[in-house]
C-alpha cells in the first residue's frame, strides 16, 4: 500500500467514477483502475461496487475510507514538520574532490540541495588528489572525497563509498594507425599497457601512483605522459583520436553516452581504487554539513545503479533495489 493508491482511491470515491478520478488526479484511466486493484488484492477486500453509473463505496470501502483520510493527512503533516526542519539547517559547506568525482555528483548534488534544503550552500574545491587530502588535514575543507592510498594519513573517520572501475578510454573514432587494432578491444591486460603512451595525471596523484605501482608489480614500464591539468581538455583530445587515457567511469559517462569515447576494461589484474568519504572533526558539529555527508552518499548510489559511477558499491545505506520484473514495478 502506498499513498498514491490511497490519494487514487479517495478521488474515486469522490468523484463517483473512475473517469471522474482520472480527471480530478489528472492521470490516464488504466493507471487508476491498476492502482485501486492493488489496493483490493492486496487488502483482500472489494472497496467499490461497479456499475453502468459508476461506483459506489461498499460497507468495507466505507470503512477503508475513514482510514485513508487520516493516513493522508498525517503524511502531509509529517511533510509539513520534515520541510521545517529543512529549512532550519543552513550555512555554507565546502567539498574538497576532484574534477572526476566532481563531475558525475556536481550536478546531482545540488539539484537534491536546491529541492530539499534551500537554505544550505555548497562549495566545491577541485584539485589534485593528493592537493585534497592536504585541504582535508588542514580542516580547509569541510567534506573530502579521497583515494585509497590516501587513507592510512588521515586521522578522520571515513567512509568506503565504493571501488571504483578504472577503464582505459579511446576515441570511437582513433586517427594514430597504433590504435587501431585496440579500438577492437572490451578488454585490455595491465600488461599490455606498456604498449601505448597514455595520459596520467601528475606524478603526485593517487591514480598515477597506482599505475606505477601495479606496473612494478607486474614488471613492467608504463610509457606515460602527464594530460593537460583540466580533466575535460585531456578527455577532449582523447575523443577527438589522439590519445588514450585512463580513469574511472565517473570522469567520462557523459561522453560515452554522446559516445564520443569508449571504454576498455583493464583485467589481469581488475584495476580498481576504493574512494572514501570524509568529514572534517570541525564540521562534526555542524547540521549542514551532516546534511551534505549523508547527500552524497545517496547520490553515489543513485549514480552508481545508473551506471554512471560503475564499481563495487560499498556504501549500502542508500544502495537501490533491483526491480526483478514489470509486475513489480508497476505493483511498486
Amino acid at each position: 500500500m502506498n499513498s498514491k493508491q490511497l490519494q487514487y482511491f479517495l478521488a474515486t470515491a469522490e468523484q463517483g467514477s473512475i473517469t471522474g478520478a482520472a480527471r480530478a488526479v489528472e492521470v490516464a484511466q488504466p493507471a487508476i483502475s491498476l492502482q485501486l486493484a492493488n489496493l483490493e488484492h492486496e487488502l483482500k477486500l472489494k472497496l467499490f461496487e461497479r456499475d453502468f453509473r459508476g461506483v459506489q463505496l461498499t460497507e468495507e470501502g466505507k470503512v477503508f475510507e475513514r482510514h485513508a483520510r487520516i493516513i493522508l493527512a498525517q503524511i502531509e503533516q509529517a511533510k509539513s514538520e520534515l520541510m521545517g526542519r529543512q529549512n532550519n539547517f543552513g550555512g555554507k559547506v565546502v567539498v574538497g574532490l576532484s574534477q572526476s568525482i566532481c563531475n558525475v555528483l556536481s550536478v546531482d548534488l545540488l539539484t537534491e540541495i536546491e529541492h530539499r534544503f534551500a537554505n544550505i550552500e555548497v562549495v566545491f574545491r577541485i584539485g589534485p588528489s593528493h592537493i585534497v587530502n592536504n585541504w582535508l588535514a588542514e580542516n580547509n575543507v569541510d567534506i573530502a572525497l579521497c583515494y585509497e592510498d590516501e587513507k592510512q594519513q588521515l586521522t578522520t573517520e571515513a567512509i568506503a563509498l565504493l571501488r571504483e572501475d578504472l577503464y582505459l578510454y579511446i576515441s570511437q573514432k582513433p586517427q594514430n594507425p597504433a590504435y587501431c587494432e585496440l579500438a577492437l578491444y572490451g578488454s585490455i591486460p595491465f600488461a599490455d599497457l606498456q604498449h601505448y603512451e597514455i595520459f596520467t595525471p601528475i606524478k603526485e596523484d593517487a591514480l598515477t601512483k597506482l599505475l606505477h605501482k601495479q606496473a612494478e608489480k607486474l614488471k613492467v614500464k608504463l610509457k606515460t605522459k602527464t594530460g593537460f591539468g583540466q580533466l575535460m581538455t585531456t578527455l577532449h583530445y582523447v575523443s577527438q583520436g589522439m590519445g588514450l587515457m585512463i580513469s574511472p567511469s565517473s570522469s567520462t559517462f557523459h561522453l560515452e553516452q554522446s559516445k564520443q569515447i569508449r571504454p576498455i576494461k583493464i583485467i589481469q589484474p581488475n584495476l580498481q581504487r576504493k574512494v572514501y568519504l570524509h568529514l572534517s572533526e570541525p564540521a562534526k558539529t555542524s547540521a549542514a554539513a551532516k546534511v551534505v555527508y549523508e547527500l552524497i552518499r545517496e547520490v553515489t548510489a543513485s549514480n552508481h545503479a545508473k551506471e554512471h559511477w560503475r564499481g563495487t558499491l560499498l556504501d549500502k545505506k542508500y544502495a537501490l533495489p533491483v526491480v526483478d520484473n514489470i509486475q513489480s514495478l508497476v505493483a511498486g
